[in-house]
Protein backbone atom coordinates (compact mmCIF):
# COMPACT_ATOMS: atom_id res chain seq x y z
CA UNK A 1 0.00 0.00 0.00
CA UNK A 2 1.25 3.75 -1.22
CA UNK A 3 2.01 5.74 1.92
CA UNK A 4 -0.05 9.56 1.17
CA UNK A 5 2.61 12.47 2.12
CA UNK A 6 1.85 15.63 2.84
CA UNK A 7 2.51 17.29 0.02
CA UNK A 8 -0.05 15.49 -1.26
CA UNK A 9 -2.58 16.75 1.54
CA UNK A 10 -0.98 20.35 0.88
CA UNK A 11 -1.63 19.77 -3.20
CA UNK A 12 -5.38 18.99 -2.63
CA UNK A 13 -5.94 21.56 -0.45
CA UNK A 14 -4.80 24.12 -2.80
CA UNK A 15 -6.50 22.41 -5.63
CA UNK A 16 -9.85 22.75 -3.88
CA UNK A 17 -9.20 26.52 -2.15
CA UNK A 18 -8.36 27.65 -6.41
CA UNK A 19 -11.79 26.14 -7.86
CA UNK A 20 -13.92 27.18 -4.31
CA UNK A 21 -14.37 30.64 -6.14
CA UNK A 22 -15.14 29.90 -9.72
CA UNK A 23 -17.68 27.42 -8.68
CA UNK A 24 -19.20 29.80 -6.02
CA UNK A 25 -19.40 32.23 -9.17
CA UNK A 26 -21.19 29.38 -11.41
CA UNK A 27 -23.50 28.68 -9.19
CA UNK A 28 -24.39 31.86 -7.86
CA UNK A 29 -25.01 33.70 -11.90
CA UNK A 30 -26.91 30.40 -12.74
CA UNK A 31 -29.19 30.16 -10.25
CA UNK A 32 -32.11 32.32 -8.19
CA UNK A 33 -32.05 33.53 -5.22
CA UNK A 34 -34.47 31.70 -3.14
CA UNK A 35 -36.32 34.49 -0.45
CA UNK A 36 -34.48 33.15 2.30
CA UNK A 37 -31.21 34.11 0.63
CA UNK A 38 -32.42 37.73 0.26
CA UNK A 39 -31.56 38.50 3.33
CA UNK A 40 -28.22 37.28 3.05
CA UNK A 41 -27.63 40.42 1.81
CA UNK A 42 -27.58 44.13 3.45
CA UNK A 43 -30.06 46.53 1.29
CA UNK A 44 -30.53 50.20 2.24
CA UNK A 45 -33.12 52.51 1.93
CA UNK A 46 -34.11 54.30 -1.17
CA UNK A 47 -37.24 56.00 -0.39
CA UNK A 48 -40.82 55.11 -1.31
CA UNK A 49 -43.84 55.84 -3.25
CA UNK A 50 -47.72 55.16 -3.25
CA UNK A 51 -49.07 53.10 -5.81
CA UNK A 52 -50.51 56.47 -7.62
CA UNK A 53 -46.69 57.08 -8.29
CA UNK A 54 -46.46 60.08 -5.70
CA UNK A 55 -42.60 60.27 -4.23
CA UNK A 56 -42.64 60.27 -0.65
CA UNK A 57 -40.54 61.95 1.80
CA UNK A 58 -38.19 60.02 3.94
CA UNK A 59 -40.11 61.11 6.97
CA UNK A 60 -43.63 59.55 5.63
CA UNK A 61 -42.24 56.36 4.56
CA UNK A 62 -43.37 53.31 6.65
CA UNK A 63 -40.15 51.30 6.20
CA UNK A 64 -38.21 54.53 7.71
CA UNK A 65 -34.70 55.13 6.09
CA UNK A 66 -32.17 52.56 7.34
CA UNK A 67 -30.65 49.16 6.75
CA UNK A 68 -31.67 45.97 6.69
CA UNK A 69 -28.51 43.73 7.41
CA UNK A 70 -28.25 39.96 7.34
CA UNK A 71 -28.50 39.54 11.36
CA UNK A 72 -31.29 41.99 11.63
CA UNK A 73 -34.97 40.29 13.30
CA UNK A 74 -36.08 40.42 9.45
CA UNK A 75 -37.33 37.49 7.79
CA UNK A 76 -38.57 36.21 4.52
CA UNK A 77 -40.82 33.54 3.86
CA UNK A 78 -41.26 31.14 0.71
CA UNK A 79 -43.86 33.01 -0.61
CA UNK A 80 -41.90 36.25 0.10
CA UNK A 81 -43.99 37.69 2.86
CA UNK A 82 -41.64 40.18 4.57
CA UNK A 83 -41.74 39.67 8.51
CA UNK A 84 -39.87 42.18 11.36
CA UNK A 85 -40.36 39.89 14.69
CA UNK A 86 -42.63 37.79 13.23
CA UNK A 87 -44.83 40.91 12.33
CA UNK A 88 -46.05 40.56 8.90
CA UNK A 89 -45.34 44.13 7.03
CA UNK A 90 -45.79 43.42 3.30
CA UNK A 91 -44.88 41.22 0.19
CA UNK A 92 -40.70 41.52 -0.85
CA UNK A 93 -40.02 41.56 -4.77
CA UNK A 94 -36.86 41.14 -5.63
CA UNK A 95 -36.33 43.43 -8.99
CA UNK A 96 -32.68 43.09 -9.71
CA UNK A 97 -30.04 40.41 -7.86
CA UNK A 98 -26.93 41.49 -5.94
CA UNK A 99 -23.80 41.32 -8.31
CA UNK A 100 -21.20 39.25 -7.15
CA UNK A 101 -18.56 41.79 -8.00
CA UNK A 102 -18.99 44.97 -6.78
CA UNK A 103 -15.95 47.12 -8.33
CA UNK A 104 -14.84 48.56 -5.40
CA UNK A 105 -18.25 50.47 -4.98
CA UNK A 106 -20.95 50.12 -1.66
CA UNK A 107 -23.56 49.04 -3.86
CA UNK A 108 -23.67 45.89 -5.25
CA UNK A 109 -26.42 46.52 -7.82
CA UNK A 110 -29.46 44.51 -6.08
CA UNK A 111 -32.52 46.20 -6.04
CA UNK A 112 -35.70 45.38 -4.12
CA UNK A 113 -39.30 46.26 -3.05
CA UNK A 114 -41.34 45.85 -0.13
CA UNK A 115 -45.01 46.53 -0.73
CA UNK A 116 -46.54 47.39 2.83
CA UNK A 117 -49.45 45.66 3.22
CA UNK A 118 -50.75 48.32 5.69
CA UNK A 119 -50.71 50.90 3.49
CA UNK A 120 -49.99 49.97 0.26
CA UNK A 121 -46.59 51.76 0.01
CA UNK A 122 -44.19 50.84 -2.13
CA UNK A 123 -40.15 50.59 0.00
CA UNK A 124 -37.72 50.55 -2.59
CA UNK A 125 -34.00 48.74 -1.35
CA UNK A 126 -30.53 48.92 -2.66
CA UNK A 127 -27.99 45.79 -2.03
CA UNK A 128 -24.55 47.27 -0.04
CA UNK A 129 -21.35 45.30 1.04
CA UNK A 130 -21.55 44.07 3.90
Amino acid sequence: MKKLNLSHFITAFFVVLVLYQPIKFIIYHFTDLSYDEILDFGWRGDGCETKDGRRLDYIDCPCGTGLIEPDDFYKVSNEGDFYYNDKLLGKVILKTKPSYFSGGEILTGGELEIENLETGIICYYDSILD
